[in-house]
Order: structure tokens, then sequence, then C-alpha cells
């Protein structure tokens, strides 16, 4: 049975070839080949395992985006009970103006590194509910036109259907990846403001 097929969105639909009216055909017609994709049987493993392949980096994406989050609570946790507030408090009623200048700075790294930590949060979890990953669309390939072509042409159909999921998915990929590039060198920043601030601050004391 001969099928084309034809791409929509969502995935690749198969029909049945038009019937035409019979003609008178030249040998040359008659003994010419059909098109077979032979090599879809080949190219078919490659692309379900690059599909895999981009289903499992999201996984790894989002466990490095969760231990992130984890990274900041702790930070902000061990860090907020030792801010010396008596001192800050002391320095603002009766320190020399330098000592009030390295408070006055101290407080404002904290503030800042507050401000990114917060922004840091958002961006983490809009990470990991980005946009849902795209799946094998399980009805469609189950379709009694599918399961009646032919093996090479269904296997083409396939391959043209994971082709779509991996753009899809890899692009989602990508984006988490920016996103949690960025994540990181704020996370580093924070840490070095709350270093900084920390040690100003033991100094004044």
């Amino acid at each position: 049975m001969n099928y084309f097929y034809f791409k929509l969105k969502g995935g690749v639909y198969l029909s049945k070839r038009k019937k035409h009216k019979k003609k008178h055909r030249t040998p040359t017609e008659i003994n010419a080949p059909q098109i077979i994709f032979q090599s879809a049987s080949s190219a078919l493993p490659v692309m379900a395992d690059e599909y895999t392949k981009e289903r499992e980096r999201a996984g790894i994406l989002d466990n490095k985006s969760i231990s992130l989050i984890t990274v900041l609570i702790a930070l902000l946790t061990v860090y907020i009970p030792l801010i010396p507030f008596d001192t800050i408090y002391n320095t603002y009623l009766n320190g020399s103006k330098n000592e009030y200048t390295f408070v006055f700075l101290a407080i404002l790294m904290l503030l800042i590194s507050f401000v990114i930590t917060a922004i840091s949060f958002n961006k983490l979890i809009k990470t990991i509910k980005l946009q849902e990953y795209r799946k094998a669309d399980i009805d469609m390939i189950c379709k009694e036109d599918y399961l009646k072509c032919d093996k090479d042409v269904m296997e083409k159909a396939l391959c043209e259907h994971y082709q779509e999921l991996i753009h899809c998915n890899s692009k989602i990929n990508e984006d988490k990846a920016k996103n949690l590039s960025g994540c990181f060198g704020m996370v580093s920043i924070v840490f070095f403001l709350l270093l900084v601030s920390t040690v100003i601050l033991k100094i004044v004391n």
C-alpha cells in the first residue's frame, strides 16, 4: 500500500495516495523504481537517541537549578544571624564619621546582595517551570493509517516527527542553560558582597 506524507502543526501525518485514472505508461515508467527510504531505519535510532539526550539534559539543568536554590537558602540562613545589628545601631548613634561611612557601605552591600538574591530566586524558579517539553505523539503514531503504511515510510515519518520535537526541546534547554548561567554569576556576586560586608562590619566592631 503506497502512502504519501505531509507535515502539519503537531506532527507528520500520512495519507493514502490519490488514485488517478489509468493511462498508458511507457516501459520506462512501468519499470521505474518507487521511492524507498532505505536509510530511514538507520536514521531513526539516531533521532530517538538525540530526543532522549535532550530530555536527559533537561533533568540535569533542573537539578542544577534546584542545587543553586539550596545554596542560596543555606547562604542566607548561615549569614543573616551573623549580621551584627547591635554594631550597626551603635555606630549609627555614636560612631565616628569614618565608622559611619564604613557601616553605610556594608549595609548598602547587604541590601544589594539581598536584591540580587531575590532576582536569582525568581530566575531559577522560572528556569525550572520553563515551558513544558514536547513529547512523542503516541495517539498519532498509533493511528490506523500509520500502522498500515510501508515500514520505510513509517520510519521516515517518525524521523521527521522526532526532528520537530528535538528542535523544540533544544530551544527550551538553551533558554534554561542561559538563565542558569546568569544565576551562577549573580550568586558569585552575592557571595562576594556578603564576604566584603562581613569584613567591614568586623573591622568596625
